[in-house]
């Protein structure tokens, strides 16, 4: 697969430090004498990024605050319709998306949404799969048309089985991994 798929997505908030609107919180133990070796939750996240790889630190500090991005939002079952990913096929990697779930399923999921029938593609076990790899397709419009979207792309979520696709596109999944599609 081509395109985005293929791209180690980075996804997340803002870098500044300091909590909400730069007011530091302090967080406390329950722990007996702990009291005074209470940190900020800022100091705590901080430590925990300097323990890791060096190339994974500076990508966290790499990421911008969600106002200066966008946010994709996946939708759910119930979105799915016969014709979908009719326009979708002509964009790089969505024909592989249909291959590799065509293998993994074991029936043609693309003809599925292209030609129905209305009621088997209404079937759970067939409109979740369908809505999320239509859902990816779409990022894959979307990144050919308008790029810089994909790439000032701060956060991604999802209703219902558009949560898997959030999670794909995020990078935390793997597409033929995903609960929908086995």
């Amino acid at each position: 697969m081509g395109g985005w798929a293929a791209a180690p997505w980075r996804l997340g908030g803002c870098s500044g430090r300091g909590g909400l609107r730069g007011a530091a919180r302090r967080w406390g133990s329950s722990r007996p004498g702990a009291g005074d070796r209470a940190a900020t939750l800022s100091d705590l996240l901080q430590t925990s990024v300097e323990a890791e790889e060096p190339d994974a630190a500076a990508a966290r500090r790499e990421r911008r605050c969600p106002r200066e991005g966008t946010v994709l939002l996946f939708p759910g079952q119930g979105s799915q319709f016969v014709g979908m990913c009719r326009g979708l096929q002509r964009y790089p990697g969505v024909r592989d998306m249909y291959r590799l779930a065509e293998k993994v399923l074991g029936y043609d999921l693309l003809s599925l949404c292209l030609e129905g029938p209305r009621d088997a593609l209404d079937r759970t076990q067939h409109c979740q799969p369908a809505v999320f790899v239509a859902s990816l397709a779409a990022v894959e419009k979307l990144n050919h048309l308008q790029p810089e979207v994909v790439e000032r792309c701060v956060a991604a979520a999802g209703y219902s089985v558009g949560e898997f696709a959030a999670l794909v596109f995020a990078g935390a999944l793997g597409f033929a991994e995903v609960s929908p599609m086995r």
